[in-house]
Order: structure tokens, then C-alpha cells, then sequence
């Protein structure tokens, strides 16, 4: 039989298969993405109940909820031994919240022999999945910063208004602590240190208004450069990453802002102004108020209150300090006190209303109503 004579593909039926293909695949990529963000985000929230069962268990064991402990752990107070400043068991009262819980997320092991090379996946948020593990300042013996910053690092930061540290600038009776007026309580021990003994119950805004700890702000410059570190902007610039690791403790900016992001005048005394707390009028309401707290907050501390979408440094007023944030496109995720997790949009303090609602799911004490729907 003759053979018959095949007809090949010209050239444009070619272009036109190719043509299809590509917009199949553009039509499929973006359902992929969406469905690996789902993924990332359900894990992420897994995380958070996981953080905030911990959280409650530890007030289960200890009678309070954790707080993020005293600058240098203050081994010499509570040791012995009292010549070792790496994190253990006998110093876990100046330690920070997030070591304090790490026996309630199966990490008991790591909790009684802290190193520095050991990640914690429960800390760990899979949407920034470029981003390493370990902050990149190694850990040096010889190098005593290199004890709070080296180490695990953290992608959720607990409210710094309601654990606060073990240094706030007042206690819970309201009582001024040094930082504001001078006093030298620090030599005398942390029986004079004004430590937030707070409990579930005593969030008298309740424990369903309230944020406990959920995913802090983050610039993508420091995916790949987790850690303490000094992050270059596009005019040259530096500024810092506002990523300490777990093995730092304290109140917010001494030594860093790590593990805590919300924080206010009563547990933070750079951002307490002297007098009481007055509310203003209309856009200045917040100038020099924050509901339930003592102090009077500085007039652009207001300003903190946000909640803001992982993006470059370089990007106009960006800035991550005491911010909540995340990568996810929707908002950022914040485990509630009752154990709960909600999505949050992506809210600027630009004017009131968004300090209104940032403020108002902060406070454990304000009196506000929260408003997770704006």
C-alpha cells in the first residue's frame, strides 16, 4: 500500500497551540497562587491557636500570662548560676514570653538547653518562605550582644499592652516605675520592677476584643536577612529591621522590638510623656490619650498604631516599628485572647478612624468596643 503523506504543523497552527498554552497558564497560575496563600495562611493560623493555647497553659501553670522579661535576662538576680546569661530555666522569669512558653509547644527539650542553631516552626510564618530561620548574627561567646541577638527568630510578636515586660514604666496598681522618674530600681532586684502580673480574666475588655499575638510587620529586606540587622533603603540609607529574635527580652527598644509589637506609654517609657492621659477632639483624640493607661503618650506615638502588608523598606513612611503586618494580600492574622484567630485588613493611622480601631483591639483595658469589621 502507498504510504500516506502525513501533513505537518505549520507554522501559525504552532504559534496558535503555543498562544493557548500560555493562557491556560496564565489562567492557572493565579488559582495556584491563591491556593498556596490559603495553604500558608490556614498554617499560620494554626500557629497562632497553637502560641495561644501555650499562653494559656502557662497561666494555667504559672498563675499569670508571660511576660517578655528584663534586658539581659538579669542571670545575677535570679541564678545560679549566676555568671551564665544564656537562657534557661532558672533565669525564664527575665526571659523573654516567647522562650517562657516553649515547654507548652512541645519544645521542652530546647527550653532546658537553649542553642542557638535550633528553629522553632510554631514561630515561623510559611508565607515568608524565602526568609531564613536563624537571625544571621552568629552566636559568639566572646560577643555579649550575640545572646540576644543570635538565635531562632520569630514571626509573631505578642501585645505589648497587655504582657508588657518586666520593665514598665508603670505596675498594675498604677504605680510610676523608674524609667519615667529616675529611680534606681534596677539595682535593687525585680521585687521593685514593675512587672505586668496580668491573667486571661483580668482583659476586662474581654478576652474575645482583645489581640494577645499575631504576625508583626516585616519588611521584605529582611526575608533573607532575619535578625537585628541595619536594612539599606534605596537612597542609601539605613534603617533597622525591628526583628530581634526569641533570645531577646524586655520591653520594646531595649533591645529591640522583636517579640512585642503594640506597646503603649504604661509599658514603654520612651513612648510616656509626663501627666495624665487627656483625651483630645476629633483627629487628635489619641494625641495625648490611650484609653486605660496611665500615662499621657507622646503626641506621635498615635502613629504606631497600624497594621501594614510586608513590602519593601524603601517604600514611602514604612516603617515596622510596634506595627502588626503579614505578606498575606488580604491582612494580617492576630490570635485573639480567647484563643481565637481573626484576619485583620491592612488599616493606616493616617487619621482617627484607623487609630480607633487599632487602639480599640489593643487595649486590654479601655473600655472600647473592638471593631474587627473596619
Amino acid at each position: 500500500m502507498p504510504l500516506r503523506n502525513r501533513r505537518a504543523f505549520t507554522l501559525i497552527e504552532l504559534l496558535v497551540v503555543i498562544a493557548i498554552i500560555a493562557v491556560l497558564i496564565g489562567l492557572l497560575l493565579p488559582a495556584v497562587q491563591k491556593v498556596r496563600e490559603a495553604a500558608m495562611r490556614t498554617q499560620s493560623i494554626n500557629n497562632l491557636k497553637q502560641i495561644g493555647l501555650a499562653m494559656h497553659s502557662y497561666q494555667d501553670s504559672i498563675g499569670q500570662l508571660p511576660h517578655n522579661g528584663v534586658w539581659n535576662y538579669c542571670g545575677w538576680v535570679w541564678g545560679p548560676p549566676w555568671n551564665n546569661f544564656i537562657m534557661r530555666p532558672q533565669i525564664a522569669e527575665g526571659c523573654s514570653w516567647a522562650y517562657k512558653i516553649l515547654p507548652f509547644v512541645e519544645q521542652g527539650n530546647l527550653y532546658n538547653n537553649w542553642n542557638y542553631t535550633t528553629a522553632i516552626k510554631v514561630f515561623l510564618d510559611p508565607g515568608r518562605s524565602s526568609s531564613t530561620t536563624i537571625s544571621t548574627v552568629p552566636f559568639d561567646p566572646n560577643n555579649a550582644d550575640s545572646y540576644y541577638d543570635a538565635g531562632a527568630v520569630s514571626d509573631y510578636a505578642a501585645n505589648g499592652m497587655v504582657i508588657g515586660s518586666g520593665l514598665n514604666t508603670r505596675n498594675d496598681n498604677g504605680t510610676p516605675n523608674f524609667q519615667v522618674n529616675n529611680d534606681n530600681a534596677w539595682a535593687s532586684g525585680p521585687r521593685n520592677w514593675a512587672m505586668y502580673k496580668r491573667t486571661i480574666q483580668g482583659i476586662t475588655d474581654g478576652s474575645s476584643n482583645t489581640v494577645l499575638v499575631g504576625l508583626k510587620a516585616l519588611a521584605t529586606e529582611a526575608y533573607d536577612k532575619r535578625g537585628p540587622q541595619r536594612i539599606q533603603l534605596s537612597n542609601n540609607t539605613f534603617v533597622d529591621s525591628n526583628d530581634w529574635p526569641i533570645a531577646s527580652s524586655g520591653p520594646i527598644g531595649d533591645p529591640g522590638a522583636g517579640l512585642l509589637r503594640a506597646c503603649g506609654p504604661d509599658d514603654t517609657w520612651w513612648m510616656a510623656a509626663s501627666g495624665s492621659p487627656s483625651p483630645g477632639t476629633g483627629e487628635g483624640y489619641f494625641q495625648n490619650y490611650i484609653p486605660g493607661h496611665t500615662w499621657r503618650p507622646q503626641s506621635w506615638a498615635r502613629y504606631h498604631y497600624e497594621i501594614v502588608r510586608d513590602t519593601t523598606a524603601s517604600a514611602p513612611n514604612y516603617d515596622t516599628l510596634n506595627r502588626w503586618g503579614g505578606p498575606y494580600s488580604g491582612g494580617s492574622l492576630l490570635g485573639l485572647a480567647d484563643g481565637s484567630v481573626r484576619a485583620m485588613r491592612y488599616i493606616s493611622s493616617a487619621n482617627y478612624s484607623g487609630q480607633a480601631v487599632v487602639i480599640g483591639i489593643c487595649t486590654p483595658q479601655g473600655g472600647e468596643v473592638a471593631n474587627f469589621d473596619q
